[in-house]
């Protein structure tokens, strides 16, 4: 679906990633890792894209203190591309990589058109 009022173009749309279970990312090393040790580097994307966690709260704790719901929620990722690279371009292998299990285009996000007034109300009858 058309947005009703494009996005301004610093809003960009990421791609949104879910991360096997057991795997975790690791920004300083701008790599993948998992339970088991094994290491993955993705270097498929363009320059100046970033990957970052949806809760960077629990990115950086200890995953023997997370509850069972924490920890699924810090299997969820962004990768941010540069202006002008459509994340649609790059999906299709992002759901390569070893560590994922899920990749799609975020939802794009719109305002409402201008003159559609939202939902409508009945008026009220004045008397």
């Amino acid at each position: 679906m058309m947005p009703a009022v494009p996005s301004p173009r610093h809003i960009r749309v990421p791609a949104d990633v879910t991360l096997k279970r057991g795997w975790r990312y690791v920004p300083e090393r701008r790599a993948f890792v998992s339970a088991s040790g094994q290491v993955f580097t993705p270097g498929d994307l363009p320059r100046r894209t970033r990957i970052v966690y949806k809760t960077p709260s629990l990115a950086q704790a200890d995953e023997a203190t997370l509850s069972k719901a924490e920890q699924d929620l810090r299997r969820y990722l962004q990768v941010i591309f540069p202006p002008g690279v459509s994340p649609a371009d790059y999906v299709g292998r992002i759901r390569g990589w070893p560590a994922v299990e899920w990749a799609d285009v975020a939802p794009q996000v719109s305002l409402p058109s201008p003159g559609s007034g939202g939902p409508t109300r009945p008026r009220s009858r004045r008397r």
